[in-house]
Order: structure tokens, then sequence, then C-alpha cells
């Protein structure tokens, strides 16, 4: 394979790996799925009746063990060191790429207080290996009193020192949440 196409299938990686976040990684667990279901529709209820839930009222903490994979071979990575800014936290993978749990707290994001009430938090997580581009994972998605099992972070080794920027994606919010809002605004 040429190394103008690696950059290409990585992206391509990336988009079917977030595409798989945000249908898999929370759905896994029929549990969880009527957790979220029933605290969607309470949500609703309450907006109805003119009351605004907040997030705080369900939960302080939840957690997840990321993993980080080798971007072309998806191999596990050994030695990866994850920072949580938000709690200082820092988390070495360890030979299956997982890093122990980390619990975190529940944090709003405030830009959507006024728009619909967000049940779940939002953490940053940085990742480091040596040789490999830093990354940053914004919004990374946490539910009270659930151990999400991933996400799984796709790193790229390091070519080209002028060029290599840290990598920045953004999670979006859970698809339910999304499913909810959508029928709030329907006209």
């Amino acid at each position: 394979m040429s190394d103008k196409k690696r950059p290409i299938n990585g992206l391509l990686i990336l988009t079917v790996m977030a595409a798989a976040l945000l249908y898999g990684s929370f759905l896994k667990d029929n549990r969880d799925i009527n957790k979220q279901l029933q605290i969607f529709g309470h949500t609703e209820s309450d907006l109805e009746s003119g009351e605004a839930l907040q997030a705080g009222a369900f939960a302080q903490t939840g957690s997840l063990n990321p993993q980080i994979l080798d971007g072309f071979s998806e191999e596990p990575i050994q030695g990866a060191v994850v920072v949580v800014p938000e709690t200082g936290g820092k988390y070495i993978t360890d030979e299956n790429g997982y890093t122990p749990q980390i619990k975190a707290p529940i944090i709003p994001n405030p830009n959507f207080r006024d728009i619909h009430p967000q049940v779940w938090g939002e953490i940053t997580l940085i990742v480091y290996k040596e040789g490999y581009i830093e990354y940053i994972l914004l919004h990374t998605n946490i539910w009270e009193g659930q151990n999400r099992q991933g996400p799984k972070i796709l790193l790229f080794k390091k070519e080209d020192k002028l060029l290599d920027q840290p990598m920045s994606i953004i999670e979006g919010p859970n698809q339910l949440w999304i499913n909810s809002l959508v029928e709030q605004y329907k006209p």
C-alpha cells in the first residue's frame, strides 16, 4: 500500500469506529438501555410539566475502560498513558490495550442545559504513547452507575515531526438523547 493512501485508510477506520461507538458502546446491555429509556421517558414528562430535570439528580459517577489500539494493525498497545484532565487521573494500558477501570464524575455539558436535559456526563481523554501521535477524545460519554467497555481509540505512528499534529475527535451524544431531542423540537 502506498504511503499516500495510509492516512486516508486511517480516517476511514476512524469514521467507522466513531459510528460503532454511537451505535454499540452504550447499547450492549439491555439493563443499560432500559435505564436510559426510563431516564429519557422521565425527562419528557418533566419537560411537559415545565420542570427542568437536573442530571445531578441521578448520579455522581460512572466508569469506563478505554482500549488503545494501533490505527493500522488494530493490535493492542501496551504502556499507553490515558489522562483524564477533569480528575487528573493517569492510567496505563495493559497487554490487551485496556486501562484499569476509570471512575469519573458525571459532569453535564452546560451547553445543553437550556436545550434538552442531559442525563450523562462528559470527560476528556488524552492518550500518549512514545512514537505515536497524541490523541484527544473530547466529550467522552460517561453514564451514571454504568461501566462502559471502551471507547476504542486508534493511535497512529508518527511519520513526519512537522506534520504530525495531535488528533482530536469529538464524541457525539448518545443516540437515545438525539432521538429524544428531535422529538421534543419536532414542528
